[in-house]
């Protein structure tokens, strides 16, 4: 089974980039990433850090239904399933690789938009974890590439070298109904779970996931 990807250049509108671009955050350093998540629901309620709520509420309005329609087109069973949509801005210091893994369940619709510098290093897709069959999806600044997971087939990775920070905006479409995710992508629930749930702490202490 192979992975569907959908690349759209000039994803936002041009003050929605630069609103992104040059929002100040954290210094990241060098080998570091510093990850800020703002979730926003159907009915505007707005939580986490990054971009501000009255931005999160203009990109969900913006941009939710572009998102609805490539998740229809990518894997339509999922569509129904969507609860709430996550913003996120990731800033990638220097010298940085992030190992190759499954995005989690929740997310039915994963986006990446390379945000700047202007050269740096896209994200890389994998026919399995050890990193046979690479495509790399080139680096270009507004361009948003967008896949729904599948497990076991929807490996990826990304790494910056010394272009400066990396600084990628995140949009995903989330679920709450993991465990209907598992019956249409037909895997165990609990593997599934279990697996998603020990990475995190595997990544952080020993720089590998399951």
């Amino acid at each position: 089974m192979s992975l569907k990807i959908e690349i759209i250049d000039n994803f936002l509108s041009n003050n929605d980039l630069k609103a992104v671009q040059t929002l100040d955050l954290d210094e990241t350093k060098d080998k570091k990433m510093n990850v800020y998540v703002k979730k926003i629901d159907g009915e505007n309620n707005v939580t986490g850090t990054g971009i501000n709520d009255e931005t999160a509420i203009e990109f969900q309005k913006n941009y939710h239904a572009k998102a609805l329609e490539l998740l229809k087109k990518l894997n339509p069973q999922k569509a129904e399933l969507y609860d709430y949509s996550e913003f996120g801005i990731t800033d990638t210091g220097t010298n940085y690789n992030f190992p190759i893994h499954n995005d989690t369940p929740n997310k039915l619709l994963s986006g990446v938009i390379f945000l700047s510098p202007e050269k740096s290093e896209g994200t890389k897709f994998y026919n399995n974890k050890n990193g046979d069959g690479e495509n790399e999806i080139d680096w270009k600044i507004n361009r948003g590439v967008f896949f729904s997971r599948l497990e076991n087939h929807s490996w990826h990775s990304f790494n910056n070298g010394n272009n400066g920070v990396r600084r990628v905006l995140i949009y995903n479409l989330m679920t709450y109904n993991v465990k209907k995710v598992c019956e249409i992508e037909n895997v165990n629930h609990y593997l599934v779970k279990f697996k998603h749930v020990v990475n995190p702490y595997l990544y952080r202490f020993f720089k590998f996931v399951i």
